[in-house]
């Protein structure tokens, strides 16, 4: 039985749905935050975050494919507060009084690797910063730190 050629335009065709498809899955595997979704929280109160621009860039540090920056671990004793979903689990902790750097939880643990910490993207820090003014920070410790994973 001989093997007959494919059709250049059906070759296309099909090169074309499968990069299609390809682009799905990748878009797939990254959360889409809904307002209100991801929480910053001290231990008594949590605020929403609700703008949606923040919402796509909180999501992408969280699950995209870029490169992370790290940075240095801050000292104990500077604010911080909790990043929260909407059920109560806390991905991490952002950190010192620019609510820069995160420190993950336990969230997508193929991005973030335990007791890193990473660069908080400017328009986030600056919106969490802004959500936490009304709340009490919570101060670096020891423990805060162990959570990680």
């Amino acid at each position: 039985m001989r093997n007959s050629p494919v059709h250049p335009r059906l070759r296309s065709a099909i090169l074309a749905t499968i990069a299609v498809g390809l682009v799905a899955a990748a878009t797939a595997t990254a959360k889409d935050f809904e307002p209100g979704d991801l929480r910053v929280c001290n231990a008594h109160r949590c605020v929403p975050i609700t703008n949606r621009a923040v919402l796509a860039s909180v999501s992408t540090f969280y699950y995209g494919t870029t490169k992370l920056s790290t940075t240095a671990s801050p000292p104990t004793g500077v604010p911080f507060f909790q990043l929260r979903f909407r059920g109560g689990y806390v991905t991490g902790i952002v950190a010192t009084a620019g609510l820069d750097r995160f420190l993950s939880y336990g969230v997508n643990l193929d991005r973030f690797t335990r007791g890193i910490w990473y660069r908080v993207p400017p328009p986030a820090a600056a919106e969490l910063r802004t959500l936490a003014r009304p709340l009490t920070p919570l101060r670096l410790s020891p423990g805060a730190l162990e959570k990680s994973h």
